[in-house]
């Protein structure tokens, strides 16, 4: 059988820079049973075309290359816009194919996916090496019947939309075979090789990126990652509910780790022998690890840290990955270990540095105190601290806003605040839902106020037209999309992030005393503790302080 995995265009605005995991490791499960498989990898080839997207003449061309038995199509939630594009494009020159979807684009909400792009006959939810393992054999064995492979959703002989049984999250992480590098367009990748967060990855010349962690430990509200790692992945098949707000349970540290949620790890070794195999084959220099929290699992770190020394990888190949807060702020002295094996960065989420939205909004079981301890271990380990913040969560005020500016002010940090986007799949998407949608049509709005009386199956159109728009505007994170604000409007979250990108506390807190005497909204009015940063209330004193001079002389 012949497959085709193909990986869209994304952020145009940036070099592609990142391998695509997830076509590697299924082309190589293909290869593995003797399957024809290639990767269309737009994403790598639009460098062909000055970064733009590549043209529709060589998509078609590849396209129709071959008479592919299966094509895949897959990617983040931000590739949606484009899929949609491109799918209408394969099917009509790839007309016999199964046309698969997978990932996060469509795992949240695979009915609705098949709705808006009629052209995919299926979607693979969740994890997609067994199930793609098993569809593989189901076709290739002459047969479709996808209701006996777990984790699909389907059409069936009739048209309708059905789900197959769950899938099982994969419980051995050794077992997955690392991705088919020969099939990828690895030079242009290297080509981009600088990343400007150390000096290490800035003068790298063969850096790769690569993924081992699945799920994340931390339940971050804002984050369309949880689902992978929620065993039921209970929202997509309507077992439990998240809508009404979840409360995550903390379970405090055991030594080994600062779990919150399930998350897996294969072994260091697995880890450490993939490091090799990219020495081996491309003599890479620099390793991104992109696991979504490496620090949280303390022990496994610990090992895979003394594990990368002994093999004497850490003096020739150097490393970056992402961690939290918690788990430094447990343990300290993680950050000296991974700097000792190797590790030249460390980003972490501190998303906040107001108690109130990091336990209220947030959700991921840090505080400021233990943000502070992470800035000042790194800087003790004379590391960067590289954070990243957002703003426009739903509970915080001008007060919550002040606190993280404060929090830069006294760590002497200068830092550019993402807009909190609501991804289908995250928690703040299904507890804000309607309010999303109702941004993107206002009639929405009107009949949710008992304005009009309208047919559900109308308000179901309209609401699936809303969610199309949404999720096309998704396709850019530095973009605006909706908020789920409830005390903000899209211009005011405009202007407070650029005033807090520029430290400019003096505009900020006139822009909250105009708000506040235009529409005496609590939001806006400030606690007395920021007057030394307010030019208002700095100039109120002095005038009050003159008035009673002139008075009493």
């Amino acid at each position: 059988m012949k497959v085709l995995f193909v990986v869209p265009e994304i952020r145009l605005d940036s070099a592609p820079n990142h391998f695509p995991f997830w076509a590697g490791i299924l082309a190589a499960i293909i290869e593995q049973k003797g399957g024809q498989v290639a990767i269309l990898d737009l994403n790598a080839l639009r460098d062909n075309y000055g970064g733009n997207l590549v043209p529709t003449k060589k998509i078609i061309e590849e396209i129709s290359s071959e008479k592919w038995d299966l094509i895949g199509i897959g990617g983040l939630t931000t590739t949606y816009a484009r899929i949609k594009q491109l799918a209408p494009l394969i099917r009509k020159y790839s007309p016999d194919s199964l046309f698969i979807g997978g990932g996060g684009w469509s795992t949240y909400n695979p009915i609705e996916i098949l709705k808006l792009i009629p052209e995919l006959n299926l979607i693979v939810i969740g994890e997609g090496e067994a199930t793609f393992s098993e569809l593989y054999d189901e076709v290739n064995g002459g047969s479709k019947n996808f209701a006996k492979i777990d984790g699909l959703c389907y059409r069936d002989e009739n048209n309708e939309l059905k789900f197959s049984g769950p899938r099982a999250l994969i419980s051995d992480l050794n077992t997955v075979p690392f991705p088919a590098y020969d099939l990828m367009e690895t030079e242009i990748y290297f080509k981009y090789s600088s990343l400007n967060l150390s000096a290490a990855s800035f003068n790298s010349k063969r850096r790769v990126s690569t993924v081992w962690e699945r799920g994340c430990p931390r339940g971050c509200t804002f984050c369309s990652h949880n689902g992978m790692s929620r065993i039921d992945l209970q929202n997509i098949y309507g077992e439990g509910d998240r809508k009404e707000g979840e409360k995550l349970v903390r379970i405090s540290d055991k030594e080994n780790d600062t779990f919150q949620l399930p998350a897996r790890w294969p072994t260091p070794e697995y880890a450490v022998n993939n490091v090799k195999l990219l020495v081996e084959k491309f003599n890479v220099d620099f390793v991104s690890v992109l696991d979504e929290n490496m620090t949280s699992n303390l022990k496994w770190t610990q090992e895979f840290c003394d594990l990368y020394v002994s093999e004497g990888l850490a003096k020739t190949v150097k490393w970056g990955t992402l961690g939290d807060a918690p788990s430094v702020a447990v343990k300290p002295h993680i950050i000296q270990t991974m700097k000792d094996a190797g590790c030249e960065y460390i980003s972490f989420g501190f998303e906040s540095a107001s108690d109130k939205v990091l336990n209220e909004d947030i959700q991921k079981g840090q505080l400021r105190k233990h943000l502070q301890i992470t800035v000042d271990t790194i800087k003790k380990a004379k590391m960067t601290p590289i954070t990243t913040f957002m703003i426009g969560n739903a509970h915080e005020n001008i007060d919550d806003l002040m606190e993280t500016v404060d929090f830069w002010i006294q760590n002497n940090a200068e830092i550019d605040p993402f807009i909190c986007t609501p991804y289908v799949g995250s928690p703040i998407f299904y507890n804000n839902q309607d309010f999303l949608l109702q941004q993107y049509d206002s009639k929405l709005k009107m009949i949710a106020d008992g304005k009009f009386n309208v047919s559900d199956d109308l308000i179901k159109k309209w609401k699936l037209e809303a969610l199309d728009e949404f999720m096309t505007e998704c396709g850019d994170a530095t973009k605006y999309t909706a908020t789920v604000s409830q005390y903000f409007t899209i211009p005011e979250l405009f202007a407070l992030k650029e005033f807090m990108y520029k430290h400019d506390t003096r505009r900020m807190l006139q822009m909250a005393h105009q708000k506040f005497d235009e529409t005496g909204l609590p939001q806006w009015k400030h606690d007395e503790k920021w007057s030394h940063y307010c030019e208002v209330c700095k100039s109120r004193k002095q005038l009050e302080n003159t008035v009673n001079y002139v008075i009493n002389n």
